[in-house]
Parts: C-alpha cells; sequence; structure tokens
C-alpha cells in the first residue's frame, strides 16, 4: 500500500528490484532495514498468519483479499488520474492461490475475484469479470484445468446481491461477467451504461493447442482504451504448441505485450527448497 514515508518508497523500490534480479533471500533484509530505519514495514507480514496451515483460517484470507482489493481501487483512482498505466495486473500466490500446489482452492480464487470487483462496485465502477474461453480449432479445444467451470461458479456464488441482501441490485448492473474478447467490452449506448474496469482472472496460454490467449487478450484491452484492465494471477508465458504458434515466431512481440502490464500487488512465497513448497522461509 502507499506509504508518504520515502524509507518506506525507497525499500518497496528495492523490493521490486530484488524480485526482478533474482535475489528472492534479499528482499526480508529489505524489509528489515525499513523497519529500524523507522518506516511503516512494508511488506512485513502479521506473526500470526501461518501459511504453513491450509486450509487457511477465514481471516487470513481476508487480510489477503482486503489488500489486494484496496491495492486495486487505489490503481483505478491513479489510472482515472493518468498517473498510472491502465494495463494492470494482480499476483497473489499463498499457498491456497497457488495452482502448482495441492493446497490449491478454487474457492479461495472466486472470493478474492468478489472481494475486489464489490470495493470498485461500491465507488460506482461498473465492473465486468472476465473468463478466457474455450481455446483451439475443432475437437482439440479446451479450457485451462485451473479455470474450468469458473464461469459458471462465478455466477452461483452468493454476491448477497438479492432483494433486501446488503448488495442489492448489484450484479446485472455494477458487476456484470463475461469472456476475453473485444466483443465483450461495452461502451456506452443509449441502453446500457460502459464497463468502467475489467477484471481477468488468471489468462494463460494451453500446452498443445494451437492458439494463444494472446491474440483475444490484446484486441480486448485495446478496445478497453483507457480503461483499466487488471489481470489477476496471468501466465502470459509461452507454451508447447503444435505448428510452432508459440515458438520463435512473434516471440517479442508477446513479450512486450506481457510486460506491458504493471503490478500493482504482489504477494508471493519464498521457500527454503527448490522441490518442495514447505517449508515457507
Amino acid at each position: 500500500r502507499a506509504s508518504n514515508m520515502p524509507i518506506d518508497n525507497f525499500c518497496r523500490r528495492m523490493i521490486r528490484l530484488c524480485n526482478i534480479v533474482k535475489a528472492y533471500g534479499a528482499t526480508g533484509k529489505m524489509i528489515q532495514l525499513g523497519v529500524q530505519l523507522g518506516g511503516k514495514g512494508v511488506g512485513k507480514l502479521k506473526n500470526d498468519m501461518y501459511l504453513n496451515q491450509v486450509p487457511h483460517n477465514r481471516y487470513v484470507r481476508q487480510y489477503f483479499y482486503g489488500m489486494a482489493a484496496d491495492a486495486a481501487l487505489e490503481a483505478a483512482i491513479l489510472c482515472s488520474q493518468k498517473q498510472l498505466t491502465n494495463r494492470m495486473k494482480i499476483t497473489a500466490l499463498f499457498p491456497e492461490m497457488n495452482p502448482s500446489m495441492d493446497s490449491y482452492r478454487i474457492g479461495t480464487l472466486l472470493e478474492l475475484t468478489r472481494t475486489i470487483a464489490i470495493k470498485l462496485a461500491e465507488q460506482n465502477l461498473r465492473v465486468r469479470v472476465c473468463v478466457q474461453g474455450s481455446m483451439g480449432v475443432g475437437i482439440f479445444t479446451g479450457v485451462p484445468k485451473q479455470l474450468n467451470g469458473v464461469h459458471t461458479l462465478l455466477q452461483r456464488m452468493d454476491w448477497e446481491s438479492g432483494e433486501g441482501e446488503e448488495n442489492e441490485g448489484m450484479v446485472g448492473d455494477y458487476v456484470n461477467f463475461g469472456f476475453v474478447g473485444k466483443e465483450h467490452v461495452l461502451d456506452a449506448t443509449d441502453d446500457t451504461p460502459q464497463d468502467d474496469v475489467f477484471i481477468i482472472i488468471c489468462p494463460q496460454n494451453m500446452i498443445g493447442l494451437e492458439s494463444s490467449i494472446m491474440g483475444p487478450l490484446s484486441e480486448m484491452v485495446d478496445a478497453a482504451g483507457d480503461r483499466p484492465v487488471i489481470l489477476l494471477n496471468p501466465d502470459l508465458t509461452d507454451k508447447i504448441s503444435a505448428q510452432g504458434q508459440q515458438s520463435v515466431r512473434g516471440r517479442q512481440e508477446r513479450l512486450d505485450f506481457s510486460n506491458s502490464f504493471e503490478t500493482i500487488y504482489q504477494f508471493q512465497n519464498i521457500y527454503t527448497s527448490g522441490t518442495s513448497y514447505f517449508p515457507i522461509l
């Protein structure tokens, strides 16, 4: 989160630099340095998180949900003031959000998405939550295993938007659902208002398919114009594919597009061993 103290801003930038050069072990030292010099402890976690314990306690999930939602709202405000690009990404990979671990929980991903969307909608921003659809050609089509059934679950989960509930009328008015593609970017008309913010859940390429998410995603970002587009836990790296669709050809353009998204919130665990996800450092 933003801090008015110069030492906190310095530590945040240094932590980001350490991540870029893969000096992950130095990030903890930078946090400690900030605390010693009188900062508010940017990046310092509470002592009772117990992230080695899964399923996580509810207050642990709420802690991460709140930070990510606050970051998304602050980024949307900065974007409206032309102080931040409209291409943003959130990386939240605590154990229940990491699909490479057996502790991965799809409900946590959905709850995080709901918290962010509601936080934005409470500020009178119309949010469209999008999930990539089936990719491929002919019988070789499918969606990533991580996203299987997510679009349906999003619409069936409890948004408390029914009559008499806390968020009455929010879904269908301020929160809507869609897929990845320019056709799902709605502009203002006489009948419908335009979407203000787009949240795209875990956009990613797939192994072996003759298509890439890059095409539909880039078209959607272009169609959104200067409106915020927030990628939640994206994986835009190339995957093995037939006919060299994700090979050398066009790689630089794909890298440039992937790097155009600025991180507005990031949390990843550091592990003591490269072959085991526990213990957490």
